[in-house]
This record gives C-alpha cells, structure tokens and sequence, in this order.
C-alpha cells in the first residue's frame, strides 16, 4: 500500500521530530487559553445579570465576585501562555516529550491554583453580600472545580468557600509540582550515566595516544 496518499505516515513521522511536536504542544496550548477566555464570557454575562437583579445593599457584591473572577482567568490564562513559550525552548533536548509533560505537569497546578483561589475569595465576598449560594453563578463545568465544596449560602459557607477552595488549589499545585520533579529524578540517571561516559572515553583515548595503540 502506498502510504503517500494518507496523512498519518507524514504526520507520525513530524510528531517524532522534536521541534514540530514542542511547537504543536504550543499551539494547542495558546488555542486553550483562547478558549477559556471565550467561554469565561458566559459566566461574566451571567454574573452581570444577576448583579443589575440584586437589591443596592447586595450589588457590591456581585461587581466584587465578577472582578475576582476576570482576575482569575487573566492569572489562569497567563500561566498557560508563559508555559506555552517553555514549551517551545524545550525541543532541542533528547528526552523532550518528559520535558514537556514535566511543564504541563506544572501548569496544572499553576493554572488550578491561581483559578480557584481567587475564584474562592470572590465567591465568599459574594456569598457575603448577597446571600446566595456559589452554583447560582457559575456554571456546571467551573463548580466541578470545586469537589467537597458545598453550595451554602451563609456567613459561614462564605469563610469555608475560601478557606477549603484555596487548599484545594494549594493542594493540588503541590501534587503537580511534585510529580514533575518525580519525572526529572527518572530522566537525570539517564543523564548522569551520559556524563560519567564521556569522561571515560576521554581518558580511555589520552591513554591511547600516549601508547601509540
């Protein structure tokens, strides 16, 4: 079969040179955050709307959460263009596709962390002013950012929402953080054993020369 018809023979072929794929992995990284930005939208209309429904003693609030939440996005969104371009520098290294699972490893964290801890402030100022739980304005897919967070709408939820939102956040930059440097512990044997030849070599040819064999 003549393979010169079909797209996945040239296209598997790129994948293993290691400046295409680095630079795909990029790519699809700065379309995820355009995405996000795009779909953040629905949540800033939503919010916006409940805020002009709110009575004037509550509306501080709702300004308050929509800004913590733009602010949130920009933090998540920054990261992944800053790790989008060290994604990029990483296609000169032989083991390069652990290098780039190493950075996205550590955007996830990076990206968790920022979002749902701002995203927790603003949600307790909200519950505080308004009286209303965090599931009235945010949708299905950004709660699920929050697991073990219950939607409760007094004083007290609001200091919870913070408190257990930005733990999960630091907990979960942890993991990632340490699961990356997991990953550079399994490449640097590798590594090291490439080093400790060369010097082998070295000796092995000045003593060669020396002896005329």
């Amino acid at each position: 079969m003549n393979h010169r018809y079909f797209f996945m023979a040239p296209l598997l072929n790129r994948l293993g040179q290691p400046e295409f794929f680095c630079r795909l992995m990029a790519v699809t990284l700065r379309v995820a955050a355009a995405l996000i930005v795009l779909l953040s939208l629905t949540v800033v209309f939503k919010v916006g709307k409940i805020t002009f429904e709110l009575t004037h003693n509550r509306v501080l609030g709702g300004i308050l959460f929509e800004l913590f939440f733009i602010v949130a996005v920009y933090a998540a969104v920054h990261a992944i263009v800053i790790r989008a371009r060290d994604i990029e520098q990483v296609k000169g290294l032989e083991s390069y596709s652990i290098s780039v699972l190493m950075l996205l490893l550590r955007l996830t964290g990076e990206a968790y962390f920022a979002f749902v801890a701002l995203l927790s402030i603003g949600g307790g100022v909200f519950v505080w002013f308004t009286n209303q739980s965090l599931a009235n304005v945010l949708g299905p897919l950004v709660r699920a950012l929050f697991p073990g967070v219950a939607d409760d709408s007094t004083f007290m939820g609001g200091i919870e929402l913070m408190a257990s939102g930005t733990l999960i956040g630091l907990g979960v930059l942890i993991v990632c953080y340490a699961a990356s440097q997991a990953l550079a512990l399994l490449v640097r044997p590798v590594r090291n054993g490439a080093q400790h030849q060369a010097p082998a070599a070295e000796i092995s040819q000045t003593y060669r020369s020396r002896f005329g064999s």
